[in-house]
């Protein structure tokens, strides 16, 4: 009798949890295999259904809901018995039997909690039609039980019942954590092939690495997670079956049930095992491929080009930019970086090839060499104008940066365009104006902070083009090498040594250079002193290392520099020696494309075409300055004194002085009134002879100031009274921009200036207007463009300049992504130096009198009279590019009694495909 009860419970709990399909319910079909079982029970009121008028069959029957059944089973014994008369006390079944469905029921609940029972173990155990036919017999079986005999009443049944509803309820956290184990194991295995597929994914799929690698990671983490609660269950469930060691388990299941148990359990081990390798293998594989990142880049390009040229070179600059706009246009014209230098011939057809291939390793090695990321740009010449039977592979450029022992390093080669720079006036070479450099090289850089005084080390080596790219020589050429050791003794400090060479060139049109140099700063609190040393000299004949140190010998370049602050007061001195041969760059092995080092004392700082000198004084120089600055609330005070004389210290020696106020006004404005003075003598501040005196007073306003008055107007007002020559000066200028809808003016320039107002003739005026028109709501989306700018010196007869451009653009020219600019533009001159070369461009600057001459070109009596005049027509679709363009010079050169005049034309097609 008790075994049968363990195997009614048993059976009706696993029929029960693999739900039915109830005939009479909307989803159960019709001729269901369990139909007569399920329409008993529902017929008795033990199985009721869901609300809707389902009875979801397919869904896994939960242990509240089994002992919600098992107390209606129960109950319906009781009522029936009740209604017979008897009393619910079940004679057929003794005392013992009584007590043994107890036993079975607690025994039950506590090994399905204890042996955490496998929903796929349950689902293999499914009941058939035959199963519930036999349930029904022993439901039918328990209610025909005879009375109860004396002394067993409802209370005792009802226990019993309460006790079933208790160990259901066990059981149901025993199978849903069993079910949860099931789900999480098919779960763990899908993710392992999913992420197996991710990794193949990730070899081919270079570019979206990075983020496949983020997700393995959180995916590896949730799988380690998972293997660890895995093995906790695991973990208790053989505990669980060492505690049944010795219990009679014949008493409530067979031996085959528990064998199948300890068979399942020894199974979901090793299935752990197996988990918990592949997860480890995987994480290895994540962290391996985290460790590098993979990014490819490149790009085909062709271009075929040609340009015919009549007559002189001339400047096509001063009209628009074009691809053949650098600098004088001719047969020796530098063309644009998109297209190679080819000075033997018109003919600019060229094919080529670019590709970059960058690594990046996000983890490198503490220890021992690593890198941390590697680039490499790889080009080919596919054709060019002379035939080659094998093309030309070369490298655009190629870098490393790594570590050693966790201390960066880096090395960088270039093709053309090497930069580096040691000190202010040695290795001068990261300043070129774009697309002209010329040198081919290596740059490594070691910071290597582990060693002592914690040297960072850099070393240079390379050529430089002998023909400098069109410069004017005495810059770095030929072949050159570098090293430098900068250091930090102690916080506040520091200091480097340098040792630069240079060949001068194959032929050598400069001396054999080699040079030392030593530089560093300190800073103590709010003072800091700054300094170098550089001798240079001219190793082509030999000599000796003491000769660096000898002045008569080696050229030196030295300064220093001392800042600080008292209080409010800010303070700057100096004193600098640079020996002559450091012009150009020459002593200092610098490049010099154009003049590269400050220009004469007392002038705007700028070099040739208005690109500002990085060196801090000029050549031949030897001298000493200071200033000081107060700021005292609304207003600042500023003065400073500089002397100086040439390297030779011969006299006259020259020194400058002066004062200034600025007063913060309302409404952006601000006033300055300054004192300068210039003087020379026969030592340092010597102030002998007067030179000059002057006041000035200027008035500007700050038209992207927050408080401005009126906004975008940039406006300056300035008076210059020369107190040694009492006459004084005068100078107004501004520009301002304005939107009107779809009229947009950039640029609305003005400019009044009378050096010396008591002479006649030396005025200077000077407009401009650079304007635009959107009109992208109508076909095509054009937009109109325009640009007029004039300047006039001397008045009538004068010197003149005049500058006009127009032009159109379509943002859309018959088909989408195709566009179309048309621009059109003439320059004229008259009394200028020339207008065949290249200069700045200075039209809409308001602080200079040029657009491209000089202001004292009249004073200089130049005479050149002529025009330049073209068009340019630009036709894009995507990376498809087609220029053309026809320019014509006109003019006269009064100086050489000749005419000059010129036409050119220009072609270029070039298509570039990149990825």
């Amino acid at each position: 009798m008790k075994k049968r009860l363990v195997m009614l419970l048993a059976g009706l709990l696993t029929v029960l949890s693999m739900g039915f399909g109830l005939a009479q319910f909307s989803d159960v079909p019709a001729g269901h295999w369990a139909k007569e079982a399920v329409e008993a029970l529902a017929a008795k009121g033990i199985i009721v259904g869901f609300p809707d008028g389902t009875y979801r069959g397919n869904e896994t029957l939960t242990r509240y809901q089994a002992a919600l059944i098992i107390y209606r089973l129960l109950q319906q014994i009781q009522e029936e018995l009740k209604a017979k008369g008897e009393s619910p006390t079940m004679q057929a079944m003794s005392s013992e039997d009584i007590e043994a469905l107890k036993n079975a029921v607690q025994e039950l609940a506590a090994e399905l909690a204890a042996l955490g029972v496998r929903v796929s173990a349950l689902e293999d155990s499914a009941a058939t039609k035959e199963d519930i036919a036999r349930l029904e017999a022993m439901i039918q079986e328990l209610k025909a039980q005879p009375a109860p005999e004396p002394g067993m009443d409802a209370a005792a049944l009802q226990d019993l019942a309460d006790r079933v509803e208790a160990a259901s309820i066990a059981a149901d956290t025993a199978l849903a954590q069993a079910q949860q184990l099931a789900e999480q194991l098919d779960a763990l295995a899908q993710d392992v092939e999913g992420v197996k597929g991710d990794l193949a994914s990730l070899q081919t799929q270079v570019e979206a690495n990075a983020q496949a690698i983020q997700a393995l990671n959180e995916l590896a983490v949730l799988l380690n997670q998972d293997v660890l609660a895995l093995q906790d269950r695991v973990t208790a469930l053989e505990k669980g079956l060492a505690d049944l060691q010795g219990v009679d388990l014949e008493q409530f299941a067979s031996k085959e049930d528990v064998a199948a148990v300890q068979e399942f359990a020894a199974a979901l081990r090793s299935d752990l095992v197996g988990l918990s390798e592949k997860v480890s293998k995987l994480e290895s594989q994540v962290a391996e491929l985290s460790r590098v990142q993979y990014s490819i880049t490149g790009s085909l390009t062709a271009t075929y080009g040609m340009k015919t040229l009549a007559g002189n070179n001339f400047d096509i600059d001063r009209l628009f930019s074009t691809p053949f706009s650098t600098g004088v246009f001719g047969a020796t014209q530098v063309a644009s970086p998109v297209i190679l230098p080819d000075v033997a011939s018109a003919n600019l057809s060229r094919g080529s090839a670019a590709l970059t291939f960058t690594v990046k390793n996000t983890a490198p090695k503490a220890q021992g060499v690593d890198f941390t990321e590697a680039s490499v740009s790889l080009g080919v010449d596919a054709f060019t104008s002379a035939f080659s039977g094998v093309p030309t592979i070369y490298f655009n450029a190629a870098s490393v940066k790594g570590t050693v022992d966790g201390q960066a390093f880096s090395v960088a080669y270039s093709r053309s365009a090497s930069r580096f720079k040691f000190n202010d006036y040695l290795f001068v070479n990261d300043n070129d104006p774009a697309g002209r450099e010329t040198r081919q090289g290596m740059v490594a850089e070691a910071d290597l902070t582990k060693l002592p005084l914690s040297p960072k080390v850099t070393v240079v080596a390379g050529v430089s083009d002998v023909a400098d790219n069109g410069g004017t020589g005495g810059n770095l050429q030929g072949n050159y090498f570098g090293i430098r050791v900068a250091t930090k003794p102690f916080p506040g400090l520091d200091l480097a040594l340098s040792y630069a060479a240079n060949d001068g060139g194959a032929p050598q049109p400069n001396p054999v250079r080699s040079a030392l140099g030593l530089d560093g700063s300190l800073k103590l609190g709010d003072f800091s002193v700054k300094g170098l040393f550089v001798t240079s000299k001219n190793t082509s004949i030999g000599g000796y290392f003491q000769d660096y140190f000898d002045p008569a010998i080696a050229d030196w370049a030295y300064y220093v520099q001392l800042s600080g602050k008292l209080g409010p007061v800010s303070l700057a001195a100096n004193y600098r020696a640079i020996d002559p041969d450091y012009a150009n760059g020459v002593a200092g092995m610098s490049a010099s494309h154009l003049p590269y080092y400050a220009p004469k004392p007392g002038s705007s700082g700028t070099g040739v075409d208005g690109f500002q000198s990085p060196a801090p004084y000029p050549a031949n120089q030897r001298g000493v300055g200071g200033s000081l600055e107060l700021p005292l609330g609304p207003v600042k005070l500023e003065g400073y004194g500089d002397s100086y004389v040439n390297y030779n210290g011969a006299p006259p020696f020259s020194t400058n002085l002066g004062a200034a106020a600025t007063v913060g006004l309302p409404m952006a404005f601000s006033l300055k009134v300054a004192y300068d003075a210039s003087y020379t003598g026969a030592s340092y501040f010597d102030l002998a002879t007067q030179t000059s005196s002057t006041v000035t007073g200027t008035l500007s306003h700050d038209g992207a100031a927050g408080n401005a008055l009126v906004k975008n107007l940039n406006l300056t007002l300035q008076g210059t009274y020369d107190t040694l020559g009492n006459f004084f000066g005068l100078a107004t200028y501004g520009t301002y921009k304005l939107g009107l809808g779809p009229l947009s003016l950039d640029t609305i320039l003005f400019r009044y200036a009378d050096l010396d107002t008591s002479v006649a003739g030396d005025e200077t005026l000077k407009g401009g207007l650079q304007a635009s028109v959107d009109l992208g709501s109508l076909p095509f989306k054009p937009k109109l463009l325009g640009e007029v700018a004039a300047r006039q010196t001397g008045g009538a007869g004068g010197t003149e300049e005049l500058k006009w451009g127009v032009g159109i653009s379509l943002g859309e020219f018959l088909f989408p992504g195709s566009s179309l600019e048309a621009r059109y533009a003439g320059y004229q001159a008259a009394k200028v130096d020339s207008i065949t070369t290249g200069s700045a461009d200075l039209a809409f600057n308001p602080a200079d009198d040029r657009l491209y001459a000089n202001r004292e070109d009249l004073l200089n009596n130049k005479s050149f009279n002529g025009s330049v005049a073209g068009f340019n027509v630009t036709w894009r679709y995507h990376d498809l590019r087609v220029d053309y363009g026809e320019y014509v010079l006109s003019g006269w050169d009064n100086i050489n009694n000749q005419a000059v005049s010129g036409n050119a034309r220009t072609f270029r097609i070039s298509y570039t495909v990149k990825f």
